[in-house]
């Protein structure tokens, strides 16, 4: 018999088939929430740290007020996956604003809701996808421009990367990716991009979300002595790459053989992809930066 797993909600550990939030919730009403994204592997959570650096920072600034402080979901996050029996896993971890105590809300005074969900570990390919690289699609729209809502804000406002994802997936493609409001290239639903070009490594540095994983195969290419830029791509760069991958927590690094259409010179994974994606799972199973879970 299959065991149900436990979600921490607001202190509490329950199964995930019992637990709730109100439909009053303004996460589940206005999309008012912040969320961060962390897997373990063998027993450790990678940069866990960093993700709740980068959890706070989008907590203060949208100014949510939560009961638990760093420590407090590092424990709650840290005994979720100890009560869930998972050595390698993702975990989600979530705060929203909460459910309002008037009809006309002022948000400051809300109490807000604390999640944490975690599940055996998630790849965003499959085993060939991974092996042979994907298929991406360039989408019409657009990332929130930062005058709008500053893409470093880790929030579940979602529907245009849903929209962006269900255009793909129409069209044959494994997944999306969309350019900012000049035109560059920016990122996916949950990942970053990477091209190679001639033994060099470039990867956007605007309208993006900073992501953990995106920041370490920078590191590894430093290591690895590969010059590597962050600087604006364009949709040219893209079709004239040598390689082209995406990092996301969900798998390191995914190699990519097509994009809007245009498949790639070389097969996919190229030897820049390869070689990063080797470094980046020893240092997992190396449990460098990993907080242990056991």
């Amino acid at each position: 018999m299959k065991t149900d797993p436990l979600i921490y909600i607001n202190s509490q550990f329950i199964p995930l088939s019992e637990a709730t939030i109100s439909v009053l919730d303004q996460g589940f009403l206005l999309g008012d929430a912040v969320f961060d994204v962390v897997s373990a592997w063998k027993g450790n959570i990678f940069k866990l740290e960093d993700h709740l650096s980068r959890f706070e920072d989008s907590i203060r600034a949208t100014r949510l007020t939560p009961s638990l402080d760093r420590n407090g979901w590092r424990e709650a996050i840290i005994e979720t996956v100890r009560r869930n029996n998972l050595k390698d896993a993702s975990i989600r971890f979530i705060a929203t604003r909460g459910v309002s105590q008037q009809v006309i809300a002022d948000p400051r005074e809300n109490k807000p809701t604390e999640i944490v969900w975690a599940a055996p570990y998630i790849f965003l390919a499959d085993d060939n996808g991974r092996k042979n690289g994907i298929r991406l699609m360039i989408s019409h729209l657009r990332g929130f421009p930062a005058d709008t809502l500053d893409p470093r804000y880790k929030c579940v406002n979602r529907l245009h990367f849903q929209l962006a994802k269900i255009d793909a997936l129409e069209a044959g493609y494994d997944d999306v990716i969309w350019l900012d409001q000049n035109g560059y290239v920016s990122e996916g639903p949950a990942s970053n991009i990477f091209v190679v070009k001639q033994g060099k490594i470039f990867t956007p540095s605007e309208g993006i979300l900073r992501g953990i994983t995106r920041q370490t195969f920078v590191d590894l290419a430093s290591q690895e002595g590969i010059e590597h830029r962050e600087c604006q791509v364009s949709t040219f760069d893209l079709h004239t790459a040598d390689e082209i991958f995406t990092t996301s927590t969900a798998g390191g690094a995914l190699p990519i053989r097509e994009v809007g259409g245009c498949k790639l010179k070389f097969e996919a994974p190229g030897p820049i992809t390869k070689r990063l994606d080797e470094m980046y799972w020893k240092l997992r199973d190396s449990a460098e930066f990993g907080t242990p879970v056991y």
